[in-house]
């Protein structure tokens, strides 16, 4: 049967757009991998960011069309910030200024994203078949809406203030102490139930100031707030770190999305591990600046670690920016050749960061996937950022965690009721919490105690899981689909019924989408027949109470 005229487009003449703009390559490492596999398909892959980051895309021979579409913050502005989101308190209900702060922070390249993208997608050459982004960019969301272009977003966690459930207490990505109500107490799921309402006069602030960016760059339509994802949202989790919910077709959890290709460790990391069997990795990701008070403490940790023996080597992943922060003439006690503690001597920390002694490396950036998927790396020190979180639980290696903000917090929490890791609160930090840590995931791994069949556990499930990403390619083509699909059902409409009486048919709702998101929510919740129910029944309790009376008077 000969194909149709209208039958969709091949996929190598559809163009797929992949948008990052807030953060770092930790940001843009996911959704590039994602599009890699619809490369492979078929599809054009353009990649639009901010200016300074063309090196992203230079293992990236896939990306066909790389767009600037506004300057990158400032390093000097940028560090300045990420000092300030460093130094916030972990008690979400206390902090809600300094979140919103972050927040505005973060989405201040709106405008300029809002107009390097509508540049793009009105010009013919490069207008986009398909929009990938990730979760920050606002101004994909406007295109999708405002060019009739399907959308698909990456987000690193279950979309924070979405997807409800009556067992997660309080706002979903936003709860205190625990993640459901299983094994809460009344306090703690009243405190998650309340936050939310501690932050209103910060929120309205922060509404305010984003709709006055909006009109100054002269966007008429308002972002709606979402109970569910109005596009295909992707998250780069799964279950069993994630509580396990309910979620809408077009939600989908794909994660953890890595790279086939893992860079090996070179003669510099192999040289360190030869003849070290328990080495603790240290790293705080790229933008996390902790004070310096709260640095000499953790490194006093895991120096006192290496003291007790607990570990036997320590690598350490920290860039300049982060260096900065430490105090480096403050003087710190290590064991004298990586030996027995009745050898300590004293050493500045200027001196451990020259990599003086032979027990402690400190690189500027390391292979992660690489030193975490070696059997000699035992522990690992983490903030919980979204991509250590999925390297860590996809190599098996149990955690000490210290989050600082964002999603960092909820992650943390993830990880201990997974059973992988141990929380530390970074108001409260101390290196006797850290030495202690490192000592209990030691002890426990040489022992294969919980932890350590939970990391197995775990990693067995994260290695599964991580086929998915194969599904988010399958996912976009289909929306891809669908959408098209769609419009040629609309054309089609208008031509059959013109110049006749019939009206076109109804526009028909993406395919993956629930129809109660479409649907006003006295209809959707059935309070209308709800409505009806009651008054039928207050009829008929009301005419058995009056018709006694009524017999009564007439007999």
């Amino acid at each position: 049967m000969a194909a149709s005229s209208s039958s969709p487009s091949p996929p190598d003449s559809r163009r797929i757009l992949v948008v990052v703009t807030a953060g770092g390559h930790t940001n843009a490492a996911p959704v590039l991998e994602i599009a890699k596999i619809l490369a492979s398909r078929g599809y054009t892959i353009d990649f639009a960011t901010l200016s300074g980051r063309e090196h992203w895309v230079k293992d990236c021979p896939f990306v066909s069309g790389f767009h600037v579409i506004g300057p990158s913050v400032p390093p000097d502005v940028e560090e300045a910030n990420y000092i300030r989101m460093s130094s916030w308190t972990t008690d979400l209900m206390s902090n809600w200024g300094a979140v919103m702060d972050t927040r505005i922070f973060l989405e201040s390249s709106w405008p300029d994203a809002y107009r390097g993208l509508s540049k793009l997608v009105q010009d013919p050459a490069t207008r986009p078949d398909f929009i990938l982004a990730d979760y920050w960019v606002d101004a994909a969301r406007d295109m999708s809406a405002e060019h009739d272009i399907p959308l698909a977003m990456h987000w690193p966690q279950m979309p924070t203030a979405m997807l409800p459930a009556p067992y997660i207490p309080g706002t979903p990505g936003l709860q205190i102490e625990i993640l459901t109500s299983e094994f809460a107490t009344m306090w703690q799921r009243l405190r998650s139930a309340v936050a939310i309402y501690t932050s209103l006069p910060h929120y309205l602030r922060y509404l305010g100031w984003r709709q006055k960016m909006r009109s100054a760059a002269g966007a008429r339509r308002r972002l709606p707030t979402l109970i569910k994802p109005d596009y295909l949202c992707l998250v780069n989790s799964f279950f069993g770190l994630e509580a396990a919910k309910d979620l809408p077709p077009n939600v989908a959890a794909i994660g953890p999305v890595l790279s086939d290709r893992a860079a090996a460790l070179d003669k510099r990391y192999e040289q360190f591990l030869g003849g070290r069997r328990r080495v603790l990795y240290v790293s705080f990701g790229t933008h996390v600046l902790l004070a310096a008070s709260v640095m000499n403490r953790v490194l006093a940790g895991v120096l006192d670690a290496l003291r007790s023996e607990a570990i036997d080597g320590i690598i350490w992943a920290i860039r300049p920016m982060a260096r900065n922060q430490l105090d480096q003439t403050t003087e710190m006690v290590v064991p004298a050749n990586g030996g027995a503690r009745k050898s300590d001597i004293s050493v500045t920390v200027a001196s451990l960061l020259a990599n003086s002694h032979p027990s402690v490396l400190f690189v500027e950036h390391a292979p992660q996937p690489a030193l975490l998927g070696d059997d000699r790396i035992v522990v690992f020190l983490s903030h919980a950022g979204p991509a250590s979180v999925n390297e860590a639980l996809h190599a098996g290696v149990p955690l000490v965690t210290v989050a600082v903000y964002f999603d960092q917090l909820q992650n943390a929490m993830r990880l201990r009721d997974a059973g992988v890791a141990v929380a530390l609160d970074k108001d409260a930090l101390s290196a006797e919490q850290i030495k202690a840590a490192i000592e209990h995931i030691a002890d426990d791994g040489a022992r294969y105690g919980p932890m350590a069949a939970c990391s197995a556990r775990m990693r067995r499930i994260a290695q599964i899981a991580a086929r998915r990403k194969h599904l988010a390619a399958d996912l976009i083509e289909e929306v891809l689909v669908d959408w098209e699909g769609r419009r040629e059902e609309s054309a089609a409409s208008l031509r059959f019924v013109s110049g006749t009486a019939g009206r076109p048919t109804r526009p028909r709702g993406m395919h993956l989408q629930t129809a109660d998101t479409r649907m006003p929510a006295w209809k959707a919740r059935n309070w209308d027949l709800w409505a009806v129910g009651l008054a039928a029944t207050s009829c008929l309790l009301g005419l058995f109470v009056a018709l006694p009376v009524v017999l009564s008077l007439w007999l």
